[in-house]
């Protein structure tokens, strides 16, 4: 687990960082949340759900204290949070040490494209909080589920991933109608009624944020765009042949092997069926399915690890000798200064990467010289990073940035059209009266505008350039 904390505590790479981080200055400073788009001369008329607001207030407090070091450090803790309830859900003190570790381990490393200071870290915590109740209420064990509509109101405020909520809470529904089908039990009946209770009360809990009923329709509209879904990197299947997918594969492996020797019980397999689903539908979603599926991994290789493995075989240690408490003391402490070695590096490194990943020169250029440019056109990605280092300046606001939804589907397949050089580019360019373009250096759009003859490099560096539109000739 202390390993684990290391592998979480991420620096800054995700590009929808930076557009969050000025909303929450914005927020603070106006004490008020923006209903229409801020940044961009294009779709200013566009109405904004900023679902995330909580988040982006946190965020932007944490950066005023102490910069991206304690903004990826509370991302982390939270996430760290997460698998401290994955731990719970798993039952890990009675679980073989060697599986329970192994496990956790495995869901650490196959989540490790997701991890990092980004708000989705915000509905794995909920979603692993969830998880915990749901096992424990058809357990038996616990009512704490009942509590679940007042952190659904909490998690609306936080971030848009709610809509997950209601995904396991369906499998939940699903799980115990089945059973009562199958065996008539009435306590099957008594846990679909209540459990549906829940759901109607968390239904209208998620109402509890200043965005009312227009919150309800947000996800739909996300998961609806087409363009979101075909454009949005994060938005992507999984790519196997990527190196960084392999524990994720390896972790399906070992639940399809853990399902044919051990029968699942029927919420098992559902859930982990909806989560497959979710994860090899979407980049974003593995995460749900680290915390789904860990603890049912941990379960089942623990239940055909004690029904094969030899009785003397990893026994409890009756008496624990003075040089084992010394040598366990000794591990712990090492595991604890190369985690802190390992964060330390991402910190120092902050600023390496981002010059690296982000168009840095070419804000600082843009900030040295206002008077050249009045309308920009930027790659997508980059619009969260020009955004906090150049808005409010008029002529610096951005042609899109990574608010999707809030731009629209139109407006993401005519930044498309230009990106990839269709056939209309260059009308949208004249349409849009873009005088000015911060794009990646040796890109298709960069090449094609230098062949025109009508622009001109006015700054380039090892990542982006800044091309000029010239003046038309008499």
């Amino acid at each position: 687990m202390m390993a684990i904390l290391a592998a979480l505590v991420q620096p800054v790479e995700d590009p929808d960082f930076w557009w969050h981080l000025r909303t929450g200055r914005w927020i603070v400073e106006h004490a008020a949340l923006p209903s229409h788009d801020l940044y961009t001369f294009t779709v200013p008329s566009h109405i904004w759900i900023d679902h995330e607001y909580l988040t982006e207030i946190l965020m932007w407090l944490g950066y005023r204290i102490g910069g991206t070091f304690v903004v990826a450090l509370g991302f982390g803790a939270l996430t760290f949070a997460g698998f401290c309830l994955i731990w719970r859900t798993a039952d890990v003190a009675r679980r073989p040490y060697l599986i329970a570790g192994l496990g956790l381990a495995l869901g650490g490393i196959a989540g490790g494209p997701i991890w990092g200071p980004r708000a989705q870290m915000v509905t794995f915590f909920f979603s692993c909080l969830e998880l915990l109740w749901l096992r424990w209420y058809m357990r038996g064990s616990s009512r704490a589920i009942y509590w679940f509509p007042f952190v659904m109101a909490l998690w609306a405020n936080l971030h848009g991933g709610w809509a997950v909520g209601f995904a396991f809470l369906g499998v939940a529904l699903l799980t115990e109608a089945v059973g009562w089908v199958l065996d008539r039990e009435p306590g099957h009946l008594m846990r679909l009624r209540r459990l549906g209770l829940i759901s109607l009360a968390s239904a209208v809990a998620v109402g509890a944020t200043p965005h009312g009923v227009a919150l309800y329709l947000y996800p739909l509209k996300t998961l609806s765009s087409g363009a979101q879904q075909s454009l949005i990197v994060e938005w992507f299947s999984p790519n196997f042949h990527l190196n960084s997918m392999r524990p994720l594969e390896l972790m399906i492996f070992l639940l399809i092997i853990a399902f044919a020797l051990r029968r699942p019980s029927t919420y098992d397999l559902l859930l982990a069926l909806a989560t497959l689903g979710l994860a090899l539908e979407s980049v974003r979603h593995i995460a749900l399915f680290v915390a789904a599926t860990t603890p049912i991994l941990i379960d089942h290789w623990s239940g055909i690890w004690n029904e094969h493995r030899r009785p003397n075989r990893l026994r409890p240690i009756a008496t624990v000798r003075p040089w084992m408490a010394g040598v366990t003391i000794a591990g712990l402490l090492l595991i604890a200064l190369t985690s802190g070695a390992s964060m330390a590096r991402g910190a120092l490194a902050q600023n390496r990467m981002l010059a690296q990943s982000f168009p840095v020169g070419a804000a600082n250029w843009l900030a040295a010289h206002p008077g050249v440019g009045t309308r920009m056109f930027n790659e997508y990605g980059w619009g969260g990073y020009l955004i906090f280092r150049l808005y409010p300046a008029p002529q610096r606001r951005v042609y899109i940035f990574g608010e999707a939804e809030l731009m629209g589907d139109p407006m993401l397949l005519e930044y498309e059209d230009v990106q990839t050089v269709r056939s209309d580019w260059l009308s949208v360019l004249d349409r849009r009266r873009i005088d000015y373009v911060v794009d990646d250096r040796g890109g298709a759009l960069t090449n094609a505008l230098e062949a025109t003859g009508q622009w001109r490099i006015a700054y380039q560096d090892h990542v982006s350039v800044i091309l000029v539109r010239q003046p038309s000739k008499p």
